[in-house]
């Protein structure tokens, strides 16, 4: 359900989220007001309300906490994106060093990786996998890198230095995956409990037209930032996630100094 949700249009998955949360919000209301109304009394509503106050803080701590933790790993990841964009920089500056002739199979397998990311291994990342190609397609880079034949000391710093970039991209594909692997903040299951007592507090009130609505905003504020929580928490599969478009820049610049 999750997964499919994640799947629709930013808007509309926030929307049905919105939607899921104010029909459960006010229908447990109202329930819990059916129940309450029964024994309520007139001593009833100020105990209860400050422990409606103790509960709606301690619910804005654990989305503060969901939140936050999600939004860490997110930048983390663009972190390492930004990291292994670099590293293919670098990868082709270095070769660039080397003659024309001995370049050619590297400089095409570069190109062919950067494309592949694009094309096999996002679609994978959205499947909680990792894409096959691109990892064939770097050990093929990595040998034909090692196959180098330096002739100067320069030139051999830079085989070395292209070795360790290598070794930096396959660690950067695996930073992607293990990301992608995680699972929500386990506040997430917290919230929905909080949230669920809180509407059941607001069963000390009796329903009116106001109060109704200002319930129905609370709610549908709360699956909003519900939905915002799961989909960065999958940055490669929600909407509200990473895009390659640094890779895609990264291509046409790899094109262009190819054609040069």
């Amino acid at each position: 359900m999750i997964d499919a949700l994640l799947s629709l249009p930013d808007f509309v998955g926030g929307l049905i989220m919105a939607s899921l949360t104010t029909v459960v919000g006010i229908s447990v209301y109202l329930v819990s007001y059916r129940l309450i109304s029964r024994y309520q009394s007139s001593d009833l509503k100020d105990p209860a309300s400050g422990l409606f106050r103790v509960i709606g803080i301690l619910l804005s701590l654990v989305l503060s906490l969901a939140f936050g933790e999600v939004i860490v790993e997110f930048r983390d990841i663009q972190k390492s994106i930004k990291g292994e964009v670099m590293a293919i920089a670098d990868l082709s500056v270095s070769l660039d060093q080397f003659t024309p002739v001995e370049i050619q199979i590297p400089q095409a397998l570069l190109l062919q990786y950067t494309q592949a990311i694009i094309n096999d291994d996002w679609p994978a990342l959205a499947n909680d996998s990792i894409g096959q190609s691109t990892r064939g397609l770097l050990r093929q880079l990595s040998q034909s890198i090692n196959d180098l034949e330096p002739h100067t000391q320069v030139e051999e710093f830079l085989k070395t230095q292209m070795m360790g970039d290598i070794d930096q991209l396959d660690d950067f594909r695996r930073i992607r995956l293990n990301n992608t692997l995680s699972q929500p903040p386990v506040y997430t299951f917290v919230i929905v409990l909080g949230f669920l007592i809180t509407a059941a507090c607001f069963g000390v009130y009796r329903p009116q037209g106001p109060l109704i609505v200002l319930v129905s905003f609370y709610t549908a504020f709360i699956g909003v930032v519900l939905y915002l929580i799961l989909s960065l928490s999958d940055p490669f599969q929600g909407r509200v996630g990473i895009s390659p478009y640094l890779f895609e820049n990264l291509v046409e610049i790899l094109e262009t100094s190819k054609q040069l």
